[in-house]
């Protein structure tokens, strides 16, 4: 029998209000997650942000498999300027996590993304200047395979700034 060719797979994208169709794209992020876990994915790795990333912990959480939550910066810091329900969330997913590490910058987050995943999947709008380009960026120099899946955007996603992206 065959070594399955991902078995660790990361995860980046949007948060939710960049996407046209939010529970779409999060029912994306469930159905891609099963079907590579299905295919022999044992692991996750996510980068704790609103959206993609949680949604794919939440995902690895209901199939049971093990995720590592990669922030850029302690929970404090990191979600500082959250609601009281998305640090909920977050905080839900780092006590759910199998490991949670802490990167210290957001590039550097990404970089780990990027360099530790035999497959980096993105669920994005193509919306550029953000985290999920850059993580993608660093998949290609890396020579991470990527799995992109492309969503419509929401109709202010072009003037989005900020992290999240």
């Amino acid at each position: 029998m065959s070594r399955p060719r991902y078995r660790v797979v990361a995860w980046t994208g949007h948060r939710p209000d960049l996407f046209r169709d939010p529970a779409a794209a999060q029912l994306a992020v469930e159905a891609a997650g099963r079907e590579l876990v299905k295919a022999g994915a044992t692991r996750f790795l996510v980068g704790g942000q609103r959206g993609v990333d949680t949604w794919a912990a939440y995902a690895a959480k209901a199939m049971a498999v093990p995720f590592t939550l990669v922030l850029p910066l302690p929970v404090d810091e990191f979600a500082r300027d959250w609601s009281e329900i998305d640090r909920s969330v977050l905080l839900h997913a780092v006590a759910s996590a199998a490991d949670v590490r802490i990167a210290g910058t957001y590039a550097a987050r990404n970089q780990i993304l990027a360099r530790e995943a035999d497959l980096l999947v993105a669920v994005w709008t193509c919306t550029l200047g953000g985290g999920t380009a850059e993580t993608l960026e660093y998949a290609r120099q890396f020579g991470t395979p990527i799995r992109e899946l492309r969503l419509e955007p929401s109709a202010t996603a072009e003037s989005a700034t900020g992290r999240g992206i």
